[in-house]
This record gives C-alpha cells, sequence and structure tokens, in this order.
C-alpha cells in the first residue's frame, strides 16, 4: 500500500525533482510547484496532488517552445 504523504526527500526521489528545486519552489511561491502541507516543521506532498500536477503540467515539442510558452505567460 502507497503512503498518502510523502516527505520532501521522497517526493525528490520518486518524481525526479531536485531536493533544492522543491525548496525553492515552496520558498518563493512558484507556480510551477507541486502544492504541498506544513506539518509543524515538516512538509509533505500528497500523493494525489503529485500525481494530478503531473498530468496537468504543460507538455511541449521543444524547449523553444517551451520558453516562448513561458515568456508569453509572464507578459500578460
Amino acid at each position: 500500500m502507497e503512503p498518502l504523504l510523502l516527505s520532501e526527500i521522497e517526493t525528490s526521489r520518486e518524481f525526479g525533482v531536485p531536493l533544492k528545486t522543491l525548496q525553492y519552489w515552496r520558498y518563493c511561491g512558484h507556480s510551477d510547484g507541486p502544492p504541498f502541507i506544513k506539518m509543524g516543521r515538516r512538509v509533505y506532498y500528497r500523493r494525489s496532488d503529485l500525481k494530478r500536477w503531473v498530468e496537468e503540467a504543460p507538455t511541449y515539442q521543444s524547449a523553444i517552445e517551451a520558453k516562448r510558452t513561458k515568456q508569453l505567460a509572464s507578459i500578460e
């Protein structure tokens, strides 16, 4: 049975996102980061939130397309 909550280290390993990136996204409130919860001083990620975050992430055909999309979003 899979645990409902993952620590930030478990999230980093399972989803291939560097730990420092997860921490940066949280600190900055970055819109690219997955939703998280805090219990005391600890940070956890709900597995259901992480799956939805991956499924809803935009897909691109090239790095140029991704960069252009990000630039257009920042202009609006």
